[in-house]
C-alpha cells in the first residue's frame, strides 16, 4: 500500500512512539505546562479533543514505575498531534519535548503520524507563534508557504461606510451553520477553512457572532471571541459572488458597535499577508498592522513515492 512520504526516521526510536490514549492526558497536559519545546495551535477546541486518534502520537521512554520516593514517574517525554478538519489540509495542532536535544524523537513521531495518514489529506500546515519550530521544520520536509500578519486598532470608532439596502444582519442561528460551511468552501483555499463542528464551537466561545444574508440566505459572517478590554475578530468571511458590496464593511461597523456596549477598548486581528483586500478594508476602519508576523510552513504530501 502506497502512503504518505517515507523518512528515514530511526527505528529504535520508533518503537517509542504509540498513539496517545484517553489515559495520558494528565501526562500530556504536564508535559504542554513545562516541555522545553511546546506548540499548541488548536483554535476553540482543547488538545483532549484528539486523544486517541491516530494522528496524535507520544513518545515514550519506558512503563511509568515507582521513583524512591514514592511519586510516579512521568514516561512521556514528546508528542505531536496533526489533524484535518475539514480535509484535505492538515495542520500541526500539538508538538512538544522535554529536552532540547529531541529532533530526532519528533522525526520518529512524524514519521509515525504519516504511516497512518488519512488518504484524504493532501498536505500539513504548521504555524509558527514561536520561531524555535524553525529547528525542525526544514529538516522535517517542511516549506515556508506565506505569513500571517497581525493588525490592531486602538479605539473604536468607526468610519463612514454604505449599507448596502438589501443586507440584513443578525446573530447567527445554529442551521445557518451549514450555509457558512459553503462560504468557507468557495472563499477560501483548503488549509484556511473551518468545518461545521468548528464554526458551532467558535459561536459556543464567541463575543458576538453575526451573519449577513441576501434574500433570506447568508453570504458572510463574522466572529469575534475575546474579553477583559480587548476584542480579537476571529474571521469575517464574504462569499466571492457577494465581494465589493460593502457586506464586509457593515459586519465589521456591526461588530465594532457591538464591542462598545461589552467595555471593549481595542481589536486585534490576524489575516494573510496576501489577502490585499481584507488590508485595505481593515486598514480604512483604523486597524494597522503591529510588526508582528507569523510563518506558515507546509509540508506537501507525495503518495507518488512508497514507504
Amino acid at each position: 500500500m502506497q502512503m504518505a512520504n517515507s523518512m528515514d526516521a530511526d527505528p529504535a526510536l520508533r518503537q517509542h512512539v504509540r498513539v496517545a490514549k484517553l489515559s495520558d492526558a494528565s501526562a500530556i497536559h504536564k508535559l504542554l505546562q513545562m516541555g522545553v519545546y511546546v506548540h499548541i495551535h488548536v483554535d476553540w477546541r482543547p488538545p483532549g479533543d484528539w486523544l486517541g486518534l491516530p494522528g496524535f502520537v507520544v513518545y515514550e521512554e519506558g512503563k511509568e514505575d515507582r521513583a524512591g520516593d514514592g511519586r510516579r514517574r512521568d514516561s512521556l517525554t514528546a508528542c505531536m498531534a496533526i489533524t484535518a478538519d475539514p480535509p484535505p489540509a492538515a495542520w500541526v495542532r500539538v508538538a512538544a519535548a522535554k529536552s532540547t536535544a529531541s529532533f530526532a524523537i519528533a522525526e520518529a513521531m512524524f514519521a509515525q503520524i504519516l504511516e497512518n495518514l488519512d488518504p484524504a489529506i493532501e498536505d500539513i500546515s504548521w504555524f509558527l507563534a514561536d520561531y524555535w519550530p524553525l529547528h525542525w521544520l526544514e529538516r522535517l520536509g517542511f516549506r515556508y508557504s506565506i505569513d500571517v500578519i497581525a493588525f490592531r486598532k486602538e479605539d473604536l470608532a468607526i468610519p463612514p461606510f454604505k449599507m448596502p439596502p438589501e443586507l440584513y444582519l443578525r446573530p447567527l442561528m445554529f442551521e445557518d451553520i451549514p450555509a457558512l460551511v459553503e462560504i468557507e468552501a468557495a472563499a477560501f483555499e483548503p488549509r484556511w477553512r473551518h468545518s461545521a463542528s468548528d464554526l458551532e464551537l467558535a459561536w459556543r466561545n464567541s463575543l458576538s457572532f453575526d451573519v449577513a444574508l441576501l434574500d433570506e440566505k447568508p453570504v458572510a459572517y463574522q466572529v469575534s471571541t475575546g474579553g477583559e478590554g480587548n476584542a480579537h475578530l476571529a474571521r469575517m468571511t464574504v462569499h466571492p459572488d457577494h465581494q465589493g458590496r460593502g457586506i464586509g464593511a457593515a459586519l465589521l461597523a456591526t461588530a465594532i458597535s457591538k464591542y462598545r456596549l461589552q467595555n471593549i477598548r481595542t481589536v486585534t486581528l490576524n489575516t494573510q499577508s496576501d489577502n490585499e483586500a481584507s488590508h485595505h478594508l481593515y486598514e480604512r476602519f483604523g486597524f494597522r498592522p503591529t510588526g508582528r508576523s507569523y510563518p506558515v510552513w507546509t509540508y506537501s504530501i507525495d503518495r507518488a513515492r512508497p514507504v
